[in-house]
Protein backbone atom coordinates (compact mmCIF):
# COMPACT_ATOMS: atom_id res chain seq x y z
CA UNK A 1 0.00 0.00 0.00
CA UNK A 2 2.93 2.56 0.73
CA UNK A 3 4.47 1.59 -2.70
CA UNK A 4 1.31 2.03 -4.18
CA UNK A 5 0.93 5.53 -2.50
CA UNK A 6 4.18 6.66 -3.47
CA UNK A 7 3.21 6.17 -7.07
CA UNK A 8 0.43 7.97 -7.03
CA UNK A 9 2.00 11.02 -5.34
CA UNK A 10 5.00 11.04 -7.99
CA UNK A 11 2.26 11.50 -10.65
CA UNK A 12 0.38 14.01 -8.18
CA UNK A 13 3.95 16.29 -8.73
CA UNK A 14 2.50 17.15 -12.19
CA UNK A 15 -0.52 18.63 -10.34
CA UNK A 16 -1.70 22.13 -11.00
CA UNK A 17 0.27 24.20 -7.96
CA UNK A 18 -1.25 24.55 -4.53
CA UNK A 19 -4.11 21.87 -5.72
CA UNK A 20 -2.36 18.70 -3.85
CA UNK A 21 -2.12 20.13 0.14
CA UNK A 22 -3.42 18.12 3.47
CA UNK A 23 -6.51 18.13 2.60
CA UNK A 24 -5.95 16.37 -1.22
CA UNK A 25 -3.38 14.23 0.10
CA UNK A 26 -6.36 12.69 2.84
CA UNK A 27 -8.65 12.56 -0.19
CA UNK A 28 -6.13 10.19 -1.71
CA UNK A 29 -5.61 8.01 1.28
CA UNK A 30 -9.57 7.48 1.21
CA UNK A 31 -9.33 6.85 -2.22
CA UNK A 32 -6.90 4.18 -1.80
CA UNK A 33 -8.70 2.83 1.07
CA UNK A 34 -11.55 2.40 -1.09
CA UNK A 35 -9.58 0.43 -3.59
CA UNK A 36 -7.89 -1.98 -1.83
CA UNK A 37 -10.86 -3.05 0.26
CA UNK A 38 -12.46 -3.80 -3.80
CA UNK A 39 -9.68 -4.89 -5.26
CA UNK A 40 -10.18 -8.66 -4.89
CA UNK A 41 -10.74 -10.18 -8.37
CA UNK A 42 -8.25 -10.36 -11.22
CA UNK A 43 -7.69 -12.17 -14.55
CA UNK A 44 -4.16 -12.15 -15.57
CA UNK A 45 -1.05 -10.12 -14.18
CA UNK A 46 0.72 -7.29 -16.68
CA UNK A 47 4.00 -6.61 -17.64
CA UNK A 48 4.56 -2.99 -20.15
CA UNK A 49 6.87 -2.25 -22.72
CA UNK A 50 6.82 1.94 -23.36
CA UNK A 51 9.34 3.36 -26.07
CA UNK A 52 11.20 0.24 -26.11
CA UNK A 53 11.48 -0.07 -22.66
CA UNK A 54 10.12 -2.70 -19.74
CA UNK A 55 8.56 -1.80 -16.39
CA UNK A 56 6.66 -3.94 -14.39
CA UNK A 57 4.40 -0.78 -13.06
CA UNK A 58 2.34 1.56 -15.62
CA UNK A 59 2.72 4.31 -12.97
CA UNK A 60 6.23 3.94 -12.80
CA UNK A 61 5.78 4.50 -16.60
CA UNK A 62 4.14 7.36 -17.05
CA UNK A 63 5.79 8.91 -14.19
CA UNK A 64 9.46 8.17 -16.25
CA UNK A 65 8.37 8.58 -20.14
CA UNK A 66 7.09 12.09 -20.69
CA UNK A 67 5.60 10.72 -24.11
CA UNK A 68 4.14 7.90 -25.70
CA UNK A 69 5.26 6.77 -28.31
CA UNK A 70 4.16 3.35 -28.50
CA UNK A 71 3.19 0.33 -25.70
CA UNK A 72 2.94 -3.41 -25.63
CA UNK A 73 1.35 -4.79 -23.11
CA UNK A 74 1.40 -8.54 -22.12
CA UNK A 75 -1.13 -10.74 -20.20
CA UNK A 76 0.28 -13.63 -17.94
CA UNK A 77 -0.52 -15.81 -15.37
CA UNK A 78 -4.33 -16.03 -16.64
CA UNK A 79 -6.92 -17.06 -13.71
CA UNK A 80 -7.95 -20.00 -16.01
CA UNK A 81 -11.38 -20.60 -13.45
CA UNK A 82 -11.56 -15.92 -13.41
CA UNK A 83 -14.78 -13.99 -14.73
CA UNK A 84 -14.02 -13.83 -18.31
CA UNK A 85 -17.36 -12.99 -19.37
CA UNK A 86 -16.97 -9.42 -21.67
CA UNK A 87 -13.16 -10.16 -21.87
CA UNK A 88 -11.51 -11.30 -25.07
CA UNK A 89 -8.25 -13.61 -23.47
CA UNK A 90 -5.30 -11.60 -25.23
CA UNK A 91 -1.67 -13.23 -24.92
CA UNK A 92 -0.63 -8.93 -25.73
CA UNK A 93 -1.48 -6.18 -27.15
CA UNK A 94 0.65 -3.64 -29.08
CA UNK A 95 -0.12 0.22 -30.52
CA UNK A 96 1.55 2.76 -32.06
CA UNK A 97 -0.39 5.91 -33.54
CA UNK A 98 -3.52 4.48 -32.29
CA UNK A 99 -3.08 1.25 -34.77
CA UNK A 100 -1.83 -1.54 -33.53
CA UNK A 101 -1.98 -5.50 -33.17
CA UNK A 102 -4.13 -7.88 -30.48
CA UNK A 103 -2.91 -11.76 -30.27
CA UNK A 104 -5.74 -13.22 -29.20
CA UNK A 105 -7.43 -16.57 -28.84
CA UNK A 106 -11.01 -17.64 -28.86
CA UNK A 107 -12.89 -18.45 -25.77
CA UNK A 108 -15.96 -20.41 -24.61
CA UNK A 109 -17.82 -19.64 -21.30
CA UNK A 110 -20.32 -22.26 -21.85
CA UNK A 111 -17.65 -25.05 -22.64
CA UNK A 112 -16.31 -27.87 -20.40
CA UNK A 113 -12.84 -27.14 -21.57
CA UNK A 114 -13.44 -23.25 -21.60
CA UNK A 115 -9.97 -22.95 -22.84
CA UNK A 116 -9.77 -25.26 -25.40
CA UNK A 117 -8.49 -23.05 -28.02
CA UNK A 118 -5.96 -21.45 -25.48
CA UNK A 119 -2.85 -22.68 -27.90
CA UNK A 120 -4.65 -21.26 -31.11
CA UNK A 121 -3.71 -17.68 -31.08
CA UNK A 122 -4.73 -15.31 -33.85
CA UNK A 123 -2.94 -11.98 -34.64
CA UNK A 124 -5.99 -9.25 -35.42
CA UNK A 125 -5.24 -5.46 -36.51
CA UNK A 126 -6.73 -3.26 -34.25
CA UNK A 127 -7.56 0.29 -33.34
CA UNK A 128 -7.00 0.82 -29.98
CA UNK A 129 -8.67 3.66 -27.71
CA UNK A 130 -8.55 4.13 -24.53
CA UNK A 131 -9.83 6.26 -21.58
CA UNK A 132 -9.53 6.33 -17.52
CA UNK A 133 -12.89 4.83 -16.10
CA UNK A 134 -11.76 5.59 -12.50
CA UNK A 135 -9.81 8.37 -11.23
CA UNK A 136 -7.97 10.71 -8.65
CA UNK A 137 -7.47 14.76 -9.39
CA UNK A 138 -6.80 16.57 -6.32
CA UNK A 139 -8.72 19.41 -5.17
CA UNK A 140 -7.38 21.70 -2.54
CA UNK A 141 -9.39 23.30 0.59
CA UNK A 142 -8.66 26.45 -0.63
CA UNK A 143 -10.08 25.75 -4.23
CA UNK A 144 -13.43 23.27 -2.36
CA UNK A 145 -13.99 26.28 -0.05
CA UNK A 146 -14.86 28.80 -2.96
CA UNK A 147 -18.20 26.33 -3.56
CA UNK A 148 -21.33 26.90 -0.81
CA UNK A 149 -21.88 23.22 -1.89
CA UNK A 150 -20.42 19.89 -2.72
CA UNK A 151 -22.84 19.26 -5.87
CA UNK A 152 -21.37 23.15 -7.05
CA UNK A 153 -17.46 22.10 -7.59
CA UNK A 154 -16.73 21.58 -10.93
CA UNK A 155 -15.41 18.63 -12.35
CA UNK A 156 -12.08 18.09 -11.54
CA UNK A 157 -11.57 15.98 -14.90
CA UNK A 158 -13.14 15.18 -18.46
CA UNK A 159 -12.54 11.69 -19.34
CA UNK A 160 -12.57 10.93 -22.95
CA UNK A 161 -11.65 8.21 -25.51
CA UNK A 162 -8.62 8.70 -26.88
CA UNK A 163 -5.61 6.90 -28.08
CA UNK A 164 -3.36 5.70 -25.29
CA UNK A 165 -0.92 8.90 -25.66
CA UNK A 166 -4.05 10.99 -25.31
CA UNK A 167 -4.70 9.66 -21.95
CA UNK A 168 -1.05 9.52 -21.11
CA UNK A 169 -0.82 12.78 -21.46
CA UNK A 170 -3.65 13.19 -19.32
CA UNK A 171 -2.13 11.24 -16.32
CA UNK A 172 0.71 13.43 -16.47
CA UNK A 173 -1.34 16.37 -15.72
CA UNK A 174 -1.76 15.29 -12.35
CA UNK A 175 -4.84 12.60 -12.95
CA UNK A 176 -4.01 9.64 -10.91
CA UNK A 177 -5.56 6.61 -12.65
CA UNK A 178 -7.04 4.04 -10.74
CA UNK A 179 -8.69 2.47 -13.89
CA UNK A 180 -8.20 2.18 -17.27
CA UNK A 181 -10.16 0.52 -20.05
CA UNK A 182 -8.54 -0.13 -23.04
CA UNK A 183 -10.33 -0.52 -26.15
CA UNK A 184 -9.92 -2.79 -29.13
CA UNK A 185 -12.03 -2.23 -32.42
CA UNK A 186 -11.61 -5.27 -34.80
CA UNK A 187 -13.18 -5.16 -38.12
CA UNK A 188 -16.24 -6.60 -36.72
CA UNK A 189 -15.79 -6.27 -33.18
CA UNK A 190 -14.41 -4.63 -29.89
CA UNK A 191 -12.72 -6.20 -27.41
CA UNK A 192 -12.66 -4.59 -23.58
CA UNK A 193 -9.70 -4.53 -21.18
CA UNK A 194 -10.22 -3.43 -17.69
CA UNK A 195 -6.58 -2.19 -16.35
CA UNK A 196 -5.86 -1.50 -12.91
CA UNK A 197 -2.84 0.59 -12.25
CA UNK A 198 -2.44 0.03 -8.93
CA UNK A 199 -1.87 -3.62 -9.02
CA UNK A 200 -0.86 -3.61 -12.39
CA UNK A 201 -3.70 -6.59 -13.47
CA UNK A 202 -6.26 -7.20 -15.43
CA UNK A 203 -10.06 -6.75 -14.29
CA UNK A 204 -12.93 -8.19 -14.81
CA UNK A 205 -15.17 -6.50 -17.00
CA UNK A 206 -18.42 -5.60 -14.40
CA UNK A 207 -20.99 -7.15 -16.69
CA UNK A 208 -19.46 -10.36 -16.13
CA UNK A 209 -22.17 -11.94 -14.27
CA UNK A 210 -24.01 -12.14 -17.22
CA UNK A 211 -23.85 -15.05 -19.50
CA UNK A 212 -21.69 -13.89 -22.69
CA UNK A 213 -24.88 -15.20 -25.03
CA UNK A 214 -26.94 -12.61 -24.28
CA UNK A 215 -24.86 -9.93 -26.32
CA UNK A 216 -26.89 -8.66 -29.26
CA UNK A 217 -24.19 -7.99 -32.69
CA UNK A 218 -23.17 -4.24 -33.08
CA UNK A 219 -20.84 -2.71 -35.22
CA UNK A 220 -17.96 -1.66 -34.47
CA UNK A 221 -18.35 1.57 -34.85
CA UNK A 222 -21.44 1.40 -32.64
CA UNK A 223 -19.09 0.56 -30.48
CA UNK A 224 -17.14 3.33 -30.76
CA UNK A 225 -20.12 5.93 -30.62
CA UNK A 226 -21.31 4.58 -27.14
CA UNK A 227 -17.52 4.12 -25.51
CA UNK A 228 -17.18 7.99 -26.29
CA UNK A 229 -20.47 8.45 -24.45
CA UNK A 230 -20.00 6.08 -21.44
CA UNK A 231 -16.39 7.61 -20.61
CA UNK A 232 -17.69 11.09 -20.73
CA UNK A 233 -21.04 10.97 -18.98
CA UNK A 234 -21.97 11.77 -15.83
CA UNK A 235 -24.29 8.92 -14.10
CA UNK A 236 -23.98 7.38 -10.71
CA UNK A 237 -22.32 3.67 -10.74
CA UNK A 238 -24.83 1.40 -11.15
CA UNK A 239 -27.25 3.05 -13.73
CA UNK A 240 -24.12 3.41 -15.80
CA UNK A 241 -23.87 -0.40 -15.16
CA UNK A 242 -27.69 -0.93 -16.07
CA UNK A 243 -26.97 1.38 -19.52
CA UNK A 244 -24.02 -0.92 -20.61
CA UNK A 245 -26.09 -3.90 -20.06
CA UNK A 246 -28.81 -2.50 -22.59
CA UNK A 247 -26.64 -1.37 -25.12
CA UNK A 248 -24.71 -4.76 -25.35
CA UNK A 249 -28.04 -7.14 -24.47
CA UNK A 250 -30.79 -5.20 -26.56
CA UNK A 251 -33.99 -4.60 -25.50
CA UNK A 252 -34.80 -5.74 -21.93
CA UNK A 253 -37.88 -5.35 -19.34
CA UNK A 254 -37.65 -3.85 -15.76
CA UNK A 255 -38.23 -7.25 -14.36
CA UNK A 256 -34.85 -8.33 -16.27
CA UNK A 257 -32.75 -5.20 -14.50
CA UNK A 258 -33.89 -6.12 -11.47
CA UNK A 259 -32.81 -9.65 -11.74
CA UNK A 260 -29.51 -9.08 -13.25
CA UNK A 261 -28.55 -6.70 -10.56
CA UNK A 262 -29.95 -7.70 -7.54
CA UNK A 263 -32.54 -4.96 -6.92
CA UNK A 264 -36.32 -4.68 -6.58
CA UNK A 265 -38.62 -3.50 -9.17
CA UNK A 266 -38.97 -0.32 -8.23
CA UNK A 267 -35.24 0.44 -8.10
CA UNK A 268 -34.83 -0.85 -11.73
CA UNK A 269 -37.59 1.08 -13.21
CA UNK A 270 -36.67 4.46 -11.65
CA UNK A 271 -33.08 4.02 -12.81
CA UNK A 272 -34.39 2.78 -16.25
CA UNK A 273 -36.87 5.98 -16.59
CA UNK A 274 -34.23 8.44 -15.50
CA UNK A 275 -31.96 6.79 -18.57
CA UNK A 276 -34.94 7.59 -20.23
CA UNK A 277 -35.44 10.94 -19.33
CA UNK A 278 -32.22 11.82 -20.71
CA UNK A 279 -32.88 10.70 -24.26
CA UNK A 280 -30.58 7.16 -23.98
CA UNK A 281 -33.34 5.02 -24.17
CA UNK A 282 -36.54 4.49 -25.98
CA UNK A 283 -39.07 2.25 -25.01
CA UNK A 284 -41.70 0.27 -26.81
CA UNK A 285 -44.92 -1.03 -26.03
CA UNK A 286 -44.00 0.77 -22.79
CA UNK A 287 -42.44 -2.33 -21.66
CA UNK A 288 -39.15 -3.03 -23.58
CA UNK A 289 -35.91 -0.56 -23.06
CA UNK A 290 -33.33 0.03 -25.51
CA UNK A 291 -30.50 2.14 -26.28
CA UNK A 292 -31.78 5.36 -28.88
CA UNK A 293 -29.30 4.81 -31.28
CA UNK A 294 -29.81 8.44 -32.42
CA UNK A 295 -29.45 10.10 -29.48
CA UNK A 296 -26.04 7.79 -29.05
CA UNK A 297 -24.65 9.36 -32.47
CA UNK A 298 -25.84 12.34 -31.86
CA UNK A 299 -23.68 12.99 -28.51
CA UNK A 300 -20.81 10.93 -29.33
CA UNK A 301 -20.22 13.22 -32.68
CA UNK A 302 -20.46 16.40 -29.89
CA UNK A 303 -17.44 14.51 -27.79
CA UNK A 304 -15.37 14.05 -30.73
Amino acid sequence: MDKVRERCEKILEFAPEGEYDDYAAKQLRRKLYSWKDNNTDRLASLDYFINGKEYTSILDALYEEQHLRKIKIKFLKPVLDGKWNFTKPTREIMEKGGRGLARTFDFDPDSLNRWASANKVKDEKVMLRAYISDFYSPISIKTKSKYHHAQDIPRQYDPCLRRIAGIWSHARQGVVPFEIRICAYTTKDRYTYVIDPMSDTQKPHYLNMIPYHYRVNRKPIEYMMFDALISNIELPTLVKKMFEFIFECGEVTAPDIAHKFKVGNSIAQNNLNALKSKGLLTVRKELYYDVSMIELKKRADKIC
